[in-house]
């Protein structure tokens, strides 16, 4: 007697002569005679079959059953359906206790993380419970552990290097090119040495803060800043994705005590202004008035344009950074801005091309070179302390405060996104500043001092 084609061959049964035709309609039983395998295994798949229903029956197509089981079976794929594979976590795990004097209950458990990549590791964790006293029994301890895995669902582990290539993919195009890349220069040059091969669940606030005061004797306060901004970007992204409970650098401070070189601002008085430019060539002369008058950013000063004024009126829309003409900072730098007349004179004096304040090559002049070459040698010799190009804008901002101008007007002038952002970090205040208010105080209380001791 011949032996049927084995059930886990389909092949085998597709080669032998069926003794349903292939034009017909076949039922369950008959569809797991044509495929070799059971009736379960049929209605388990019948969404993936060509099969017919009238009313309460189905009916499988043999044509369509034999060819799509054999170009399956030709093409080397199961018969089964391909399905992702599953995070799985073990949710009871295991307990264990540690510790001679104070014992401790921990648990440990086991999971199926998914790698960027796509692939699936499987990874053991330990994780802290509580002390006896705190879980006296090993039930207690049990259902803590049951607690945190329900409350903590398992998110995909990266290193922080694979984090900030993933960030700076997404987010990157979110950013100013320049912004960007001054992110990305702090990330290379101080963070990724750091923390590239960390885990990002790994690293928490006590982490950031040890790193920050290991920095500080090296860097200033401005670089750390931007260490903790681009941590606090990275990983709060991580945290928006849901790959983070809690963003590890939110409200970490800066350490009080930092090295590194620190620029030192000048607010100057109008007689220093004018001297600095009667030291200077042109057009570094106008330039250092345009800056104390207007408030502009050197590379927004250096980046306009003769198409850029309109009658007397200045419209600010580029800057030059790093070598490359870009837009503004921000939408509130993009200005307009009145410019005196004697002012505009001296400006149309300096001929006309394409950039009005421009080198003798007719490009525009570089500011690293002209205040190294130029203005500093020139306020030095004068004894005047200067630490850069920023301290004529610091000068305007502090010279329209004490002459009572609005903090929005002094913030739209200067080109700010944030009113107080003068006041906080361009405004400088002296001993002359005290005066006024002080001595309206003095006058009310001593007047009236004075007074009760004449009347005694």
């Amino acid at each position: 007697m011949k032996k049927p084609p084995s059930q886990s061959n389909p092949a085998a049964v597709l080669n032998t002569k069926s003794c349903h035709p292939l034009n017909s309609l076949l039922k369950v039983q008959a569809a797991a005679d044509l495929l070799g395998v059971s009736t379960s295994w049929v209605r388990r798949h019948i969404p993936e079959l060509p099969c017919a229903r009238m009313g309460r029956l189905i009916r499988f197509d043999a044509l369509l059953l034999s060819e799509q089981v054999r170009a399956r079976i030709e093409s080397g794929k199961s018969l089964k359906p391909e399905r992702t594979p599953m995070l799985s976590r073990y949710q009871r795990g295991y307990l264990y206790q540690t510790g001679k004097k104070l014992k401790v209950w921990y648990g440990m458990y086991r999971e199926d993380v998914r790698k960027p990549d796509g692939q699936i590791e499987r990874r053991q964790h330990h994780i802290r419970l509580g002390t006896l006293a705190e879980l006296s029994t090993k039930s207690a301890a049990r259902n803590r552990l049951l607690e945190l895995l329900k409350t903590s669902p398992a998110k995909p582990e990266m290193s922080f290097q694979e984090l900030a290539e993933r960030w700076e993919k997404a987010e990157g195009s979110t950013m100013k090119a320049t912004t960007l890349c001054h992110h990305k220069n702090t990330l290379r040059a101080y963070v990724l040495p750091k923390f590239g091969e960390r885990k990002i669940t790994e690293i928490n606030r006590e982490d950031v803060q040890t790193f920050l005061a290991e920095k500080a004797p090296k860097y200033s306060e401005s670089t750390l800043r931007s260490m903790r901004v681009v941590l606090g970007l990275t990983l709060g992204w991580a945290t928006n994705c849901g790959w983070l409970d809690k963003n590890p650098c939110t409200r970490v401070k800066l350490p009080k005590r930092t090295g590194g070189r620190r620029v030192t601002r000048t607010v100057l008085i109008s007689e220093q202004v004018n001297a600095i430019a009667q030291k200077l060539k042109e057009p570094y002369a106008t330039l250092v008035l345009f800056l104390s008058v207007s408030g502009l950013r050197i590379g927004e000063a250096l980046a306009i344009k003769w198409l850029d004024f309109k009658n007397d009126v200045l419209h600010v829309t580029r800057r030059i950074y790093e070598g490359d003409v870009d837009t503004v900072k921000s939408k509130r730098s993009d200005r307009k801005l009145p410019i005196d007349p004697i002012l505009m004179a001296r400006i149309e004096k300096l001929g006309k091309g394409e950039w009005v304040f421009r080198s003798k090559t007719g490009g525009p002049l570089n500011p690293g070179n002209a205040l190294k070459r130029h203005v500093r040698p020139a306020a030095k010799e004068l004894g005047i302390s200067l630490g850069g190009w920023h301290d004529f804008r610091h000068t305007l901002s502090t010279n329209l405060r004490r002459s009572g101008v609005h903090p929005k007007v002094v913030s739209d002038i200067l080109g700010h996104n944030k009113v107080n952002l003068a006041m906080d970090v361009y405004d400088r205040t002296e001993v002359e500043d005290f005066v006024q208010p002080l001595s309206v105080v003095s006058m009310e209380l001593l007047r009236n001092v004075t007074k009760n001791a004449a009347d005694a």
